[in-house]
């Protein structure tokens, strides 16, 4: 549904439990364009459940046609969730076009505005039009919106209230620089707008503002009266942050230090490119250079960061003050991470051991080696303001730790990154430190507190991670491992580094394999670099205490931007968690039950007791890695092929035509011939005069056998020529009508069901000996094309590894070639013999072993199925001749080779086995020990990728619940500081403090409400999937597409303060 009529692009997951006697009422959720309002409908189940579902087969009158179409009609599985996302329309996505035709009326407009316009020279306030005080003034670019001319004297009552505007003057040809100050404007502080002070101070010569719209020189007056505030603070309660404590003679906005604040820490716009433009600006509208205030520019946002972190951390409601700050305090907490005594249940460490997992703090460790800072200034002429305050740590008992291992080398590593190698490598002359160490929450991206320090030449020493409270952790690092207590402490690799790691280490630090981690990927530090870095150019040449309060200040915007998108993150998260949960659990239970089949009950039990084993002792042997070795070289590869085609020359011979069973295999032999031709040309198309002799060749040796095939069907279909249509009569009339690979041989599956039945038509028995046939058909052109596929993904891992060159490459380019051609013969096989059998013996139980064979089901063990956007890329590179399309085979179009395992989704010919006769067909059946470990394996990854995905689902509804519980745990704390009264603070200053108190619990309190409303459906899905209860509701999600794909909700700094 789309309330707001907007075009949108649907994607729908149906449901699957369809037979329920009662259907239950649905909750859509829909979400407005800025992502604040959601409003919940109800819906039943069934306008989703009730689509027809559509048949295994359609049957087709032309085999050719069903043997090549790509039968892409699977019934999406059912979770549930309905995601919508919307898209712009088309002023949105081209508003370039929409606006080129108005150009040189905007131009126009433009230019007018340069002249006096539909202005008289009457003062539009007054109405004088007195000679001596002409109406000639104007707020440049109408910041004064419509004020029109005024006179000097109303010029002067206008800005009052606003002295920091620029205004020109028309001087009969265009207008000129002015300023308020000229036309004797005064700004009084202490007073109201417009009243004059009885004792003033004026400022000497003049007062410089620095403000968003450039720099302005003012005529100031302090005010004198005996209750007066010193000028310092009449300047902060008028909003603007003095330079000095001490006589100041400069100040800058609140307007400007908040604008740079947001600009810094979201673009990390450095301060010299802030002044620069403000120098510009004010060069353009004086027509002379301003005076130099750059450095108390950058003093003035040094303080202006450290004060905001102050308030929003509460520092000035207690007792204590500024100086009784802790270590740690002024960072924005992830509400999603466990807090004991914050977001936790009282009796939480009593949670039994299998549902431990929930309360894992998970955190990610990692050095960044472009935050550099260069030998400027010293810590003792430069200090931070607030050391181990926020990100960074107490540098005193940090150098003291560093000192320690001055000595140590990097410790070794079996990582091949760049980085591991260069790390002491890195000119580290005239720098100060070479880098960050850091540590976040690996699960959202939030910066830890204290989890900052300093490198001095690699990362020696410097990375001890950890955490003080009784919280069990899951440490993930890229380069070692690091030491902490085992019965606390679980270490993994971050998956794409884990690549770069030894073999050994691969199952055994995986994130994929580990109980209890869900879908962690341990990367997310990597991305908070890579927002962080954009600030090193700026940083690294400043003082220790400035580079060290930008960069606190920096991580914390970072943290707050992070949490905010929470909201639309954990949603989607679980979206995609309890969709892909459905759908693992689904294919392990039928991946099972086929191998249950294939290898007996007991082996499946004895590869779970492995697994059971591994997971509580990593000592013990990994069932995710082979243990028998069985690499396939190039050599192997060619010699295999050259025995099927042997193979496929020596049976290519009929010497008995007597027999029901030969009549047949004549028949499949045809077809097998045909489909072999027809391909051949297709791809062809124009070829060589040898090849087309080739192809007359073949030609000549089908019709041979179709003229013996016809001799013997009229032994065993006598008749059937009457119960043919007229068309298929004219075929088989004139032969030389109908190219050879094109002709049909009316097997009895070609006829109508009630025909193939008459003896006339078909001997006794021979449309049951048919499907006996198609049915071993069937299941010999899938074990080829399994080999088929084998032998793919063991050439092409051969070929990455070991063949480098041009001449080489080429070479392994052909084989892979015959390999394509090989499975894409059995593709064809499979799906003709299966349309066969399907005419014979319509729906029934052999189509749960029997499939229907897509495209995106010719995939290998280690491959995974293409998104839309690859389909797509594939698709335009093979059209523009970049992909070729043999090399890449058809089912490049449906999968790719992956090293990915969470997503990963094996396809059903690698599990779909027939039920066995008896307990020796399966002891015959799984004598080859390279496949049953193969299987072993794969039934242990899809087994794992099951858990990872339903962990996932537990642990998303676990952050969601904490989430909320630490917003009203975060009111109820601002609730009582609004409460506690300061001692020596007057009654304005403490209403100050209350209110700020109260807006902050009631935006938390605001936010706790919208979260609960905003996750309700989805929580309630999930809690149905952990239950092990059918889809009893649909939940509709809808996503915007954002113009510059990041958070709709991204709010000023200062809006909500976290």
């Amino acid at each position: 549904m789309n309330p707001r009529g907007k075009k949108g692009k649907d994607v729908t997951f149906i449901a699957s439990e369809r037979a329920q006697a009662r259907v239950p009422a649905a909750l859509t959720l829909d979400v407005s364009a800025d992502g604040r309002r959601t409003v919940w409908k109800e819906r039943r189940v069934e306008d989703v459940a009730s689509l027809p579902e559509p048949p295994p087969f359609e049957e087709q009158e032309d085999l050719h046609a069903a043997a090549l179409a790509d039968s892409s009609n699977a019934t999406p599985a059912d979770h549930g969730i309905v995601i919508r996302v919307k898209s712009r329309n088309i002023n949105s996505d081209n508003p370039m076009l929409t606006w080129r035709p108005y150009r040189d009326l905007y131009l126009q407009e433009l230019l007018r505005l340069d002249g006096c316009g539909d202005n008289l020279e009457i003062c539009s306030r007054c109405s004088t039009d007195d000679i001596s005080n002409p109406a000639i003034y104007r707020c440049c670019e109408n910041e004064c919106h419509a004020a029109g001319l005024v006179c000097s004297d109303c010029c002067v009552s206008l800005h009052a209230m606003l002295p920091l505007h620029w205004i020109e003057k028309w001087n009969g040809t265009f207008f000129e620089p002015s300023s308020l100050r000229e036309i004797g404007a005064v700004v009084q502080l202490g007073h109201p707008a417009g009243k004059r002070c009885p004792l003033p101070i004026r400022t000497t010569n003049s007062f410089t503002v620095l403000h968003t719209n450039g720099i302005h020189s003012l005529n100031l007056y302090f005010c004198g009266c005996s209750a007066a505030a010193q000028g310092y603070i009449q300047l902060l309660r008028g909003s603007w942050y003095p330079s000095t404590p001490r006589e100041p003679r400069t100040a800058s906005t609140f307007s400007l230090l908040r604008l740079f604040h947001n600009l810094n820490c979201l673009g990390k716009l450095p301060a010299w490119d802030l002044w620069k433009a403000l120098e510009t600006m004010t060069e353009h509208r004086t027509l002379c250079s301003p005076p130099q205030r750059y450095q108390v520019l950058l003093r003035s946002i040094r303080q202006w960061r450290h004060l905001k972190l102050l308030k929003r951390a509460g520092r000035g409601h207690t007792s204590s003050g500024v100086s009784g700050t802790a270590l740690g305090e002024l960072v924005v907490a992830c509400p999603a991470c466990p807090h004991p005594s914050r977001n936790l249940p009282p009796d939480w460490e009593s949670i039994s051991a299998e549902k431990k997992f929930i309360y894992i703090l998970f955190l990610a460790i990692d050095a960044n080696f472009r935050l550099r800072n260069a030998v400027v200034s010293t810590a003792e002429q430069d200090p931070p303001l607030g050391d181990g305050w926020a990100f960074f740590v107490e540098q005193a008992p940090y150098n003291e730790h560093v000192r320690s291992f001055v000595s140590q080398e990097d410790m070794a590593t079996c990582s091949g990154f760049k980085a591991t190698f260069l790390a002491d490598l890195k000119n580290a002359k005239g720098l100060r430190t070479t880098g960050i160490a850091g540590v976040t929450c690996s699960r959202h991206g939030v910066w830890r507190p204290n989890g900052m320090g300093d490198l001095q030449r690699g990362e020696r020493g410097n990375l001890n991670g950890g955490d003080n409270s009784r919280l069990d952790l899951v440490l993930s690092y890229d380069i070692w491992r690091l030491n902490f207590d085992p019965n606390r402490v679980r270490f993994c690799v971050p998956k794409f580094h884990l690549w770069a790691h030894r073999v050994q280490c691969h199952a055994l630090y995986s994130f994929n394999f580990l109980v209890g981690v869900g879908r962690t990927h341990g990367e997310t530090i990597e991305e908070n670099w890579a927002q962080s870095n954009r600030a090193a150019a700026q940083t690294k040449m400043m003082g220790p205490g400035a580079r060290k309060d930008t960069l606190d200040d920096i991580f914390g915007a970072h943290n707050y931007r992070v949490v905010k998108s929470f909201r639309r993150v954990l949603l989607a998260r679980l979206a995609e968690a309890i969709r892909e949960a459905r759908t693992h659990a689904r294919e392990f239970k039928d991946f099972n039950a086929g191998m249950v089949t294939f290898c007996g009950n007991e082996a499946v039990k004895t590869w779970e007791r492995e697994v059971l084993l591994w997971d509580q002792d990593h000592s013990q042997p990994c069932p995710y890695e082979p243990r028998l070795q069985n690499k396939e070289t190039m050599r192997d590869v060619q010699l295999q092929l050259a025995q099927e085609e042997k193979t496929t020359l020596q049976n290519g011979s009929v010497s008995h035509e007597s027999s029901m069973s030969l009549f047949l295999a004549l028949g499949l032999e045809i077809e097998e011939k045909q489909r072999g031709l027809a391909w051949e040309i297709k791809v062809r198309r124009s070829g060589t005069t040898y090849q087309a002799l080739d192809v007359e060749r073949q030609r000549n040796v089908i019709l041979r056998d179709l003229k013996r095939f016809r001799r013997l069907q009229l032994s065993f279909m006598p008749m059937f020529k009457e119960y043919l249509t007229d068309d298929q009569k004219k075929v088989l009339d004139s032969p030389a009508s109908v190219l050879p690979e094109e002709t049909k041989l009316f097997l009895p599956s070609e006829l109508r069901e009630a025909d193939r039945e008459l003896p006339r038509a078909c001997v006794v028995g021979l449309a049951h000996a048919e499907t006996r046939l198609r049915e071993a058909e069937c299941r010999d052109a899938l074990e080829s094309l399994r080999r088929g596929l084998r032998t793919r993904s063991a050439g092409h891992l051969f070929t990455v590894r070991n063949v480098t060159g041009q001449n080489p490459t080429t070479r392994a380019e052909g084989v892979q070639r015959k390999v394509q051609v090989s499975i894409y013969l059995s593709k064809l096989r499979y799906r003709w013999a299966r349309n066969a059998l399907f005419r014979l013996r319509k729906h029934g139980d052999w189509e749960r072993e029997l499939r229907v064979l897509n495209d995106v089901d010719v995939r290998g063990m280690n491959e995974r199925l293409l998104t839309a956007e690859e389909i797509a890329e594939r698709r335009i590179l093979a059209e523009q001749g970049f992909i070729d399309e043999l090399i890449a085979g058809p089912s490049s179009e449906g999968a790719v080779v992956s090293q990915g395992e969470g997503r990963r989704q094996l396809s059903w010919i690698w599990y779909s086995y027939a039920d066995p006769i008896d307990s020796l067909s399966v002891a015959t059946r799984n004598n080859d020990p390279v496949i049953h470990e193969a299987l072993k394996i794969e039934w242990c990854k899809a087994r794992a990728r099951k858990m990872r995905w339903e962990e996932e689902v537990e642990l998303l509804l676990e952050e969601m619940r904490r989430v909320i519980v630490y917003r009203r745990w975060n009111a109820e704390i601002w609730r009582e500081r609004g409460r506690q009264q300061r001692a020596g603070l007057n009654a304005k200053c403490q209403q100050g403090l209350s209110a700020f108190a109260a807006e902050q619990a009631s935006i938390q309190d605001s936010v706790a409400d919208d979260l609960e409303s905003h996750w309700m459906g989805i929580r309630a899905l999930g809690q149905e999937l952990l239950a092990g209860l059918p889809v009893s509701r649909v939940v509709e999600v809808e996503l915007e597409e954002e113009e510059d794909g990041g958070d709709s909700n991204q709010d000023d700094l200062d809006v909500a303060e976290v």
